[in-house]
């Protein structure tokens, strides 16, 4: 990954919907270079997708939860499995500390998450126990990943 790479994916980053040539003169190269670096970084796996960040109450989805779970020990592959399959969780991570995993949820509000955790969730399998924490207010939802590479190397 050299510099061409991290100002076309921190130009991306910022702006997924441009064109070609607005992100090559953006970065300092022609065209076809820039879009044979973009098609590079897609088959490798860098970049993951292109989406809309669509914010979620105006989808009357009021409430963010983050639900710490603590599961069986032998059932983490099926935990997994109905964690992916089930569209009530936007992000599962497997987690060291007190928790298994973290899992967040969006719902419209305190009822719905209630019925949320006991109708759904609660029957995850391997699932012991969990916490359940909601958000007040969000300070901050998303950072430029290409800045945060960019405070590492310059901190090492």
């Amino acid at each position: 990954m050299d510099k061409f790479d991290l100002a076309i994916l921190a130009s991306l980053e910022r702006d997924g919907r441009q064109s070609f040539v607005d992100l090559a003169e953006e970065v300092g190269l022609s065209k076809t270079p820039c879009w044979t670096r973009v098609q590079a970084l897609e088959k490798n796996g860098t970049i993951r997708g292109y989406h809309a960040d669509i914010a979620p109450q105006h989808l009357d989805l009021k409430l963010i939860a983050y639900i710490q779970v603590m599961i069986n020990f032998g059932r983490r592959a099926e935990f997994e499995a109905a964690a992916l399959a089930n569209p009530a969780v936007i992000e599962c991570m497997s987690m060291a500390g007190d928790a298994d995993y973290l899992l967040k949820v969006v719902c419209e509000g305190v009822d719905k998450l209630d019925d949320l955790l006991r109708y759904n969730l609660s029957l995850l399998p391997g699932l012991q126990r969990s916490t359940t924490m909601i958000c007040l207010k969000t300070i901050k939802s998303r950072s430029s990943l290409t800045e945060a590479a960019r405070w590492r190397a310059v901190a090492s």
